[in-house]
């Protein structure tokens, strides 16, 4: 959503698609990996996969994330985006998962159950560490929950998709 908006808004100061079509990303595979691995344990979610299992694969698939970002740290947005996968990475690493705030749910108007917002989630309790980075801010619009990573995430990659549809693309002279 995030990134359809930034990308409306650079074309409608004068920007076009062309500059953000040239971006020239570094190890994108990485990115698709990252997307691949975790989608699929979304999607898959096997029996056999213990809870420890289940943190490898999330931490193990926003490692990948994170090292494209990295990489990628001369692009416009892309710090910001890379503390918000942090934030992520550090609230789901010290709680073994992400927590969730069942009172923020409520607001949302999600009647989805802990289970349902993907492979590695929890409530938040009085033993959350770090509550403050969890899901806990309700989108009733949306009937969804986010965290303070998922805001640094978003605000990266729209500002990325909006610089970039502000800029000329470069020509690129052909290899001798």
């Amino acid at each position: 959503m995030v990134a359809a908006v930034a990308g409306l808004y650079g074309l409608v100061r004068g920007g076009s698609l062309e500059g953000l079509a040239a971006t020239n990303f570094r190890f994108i595979w990485l990115l698709l990996a990252g997307f691949v691995v975790q989608v699929g344990f979304t999607v898959w979610n096997p029996g056999w996969l213990s809870e420890t299992g289940e943190l490898a694969v999330i931490i193990g698939s926003n490692a990948l994330v994170a090292l494209f970002l990295m990489v990628n740290l001369r692009l416009p947005g892309m710090l910001l985006a890379a503390i918000g996968l942090t934030l992520n990475v550090v609230v789901i690493g010290a709680n073994g998962a992400m927590p969730v705030s069942l009172e923020a749910a409520d607001v949302a108007g999600t009647d989805r159950e802990i289970s349902d917002f993907g492979i590695k989630h929890e409530p938040l309790d009085d033993n959350t560490v770090f509550p403050w980075i969890a899901d806990v801010i309700p989108l009733p619009g949306l009937s969804t929950l986010i965290s303070a990573g998922d805001i640094f995430l978003a605000a990266g990659v729209g500002w990325l998709i909006y610089r970039r549809t502000l800029e000329e693309p470069q020509a690129v002279s052909p290899e001798k």
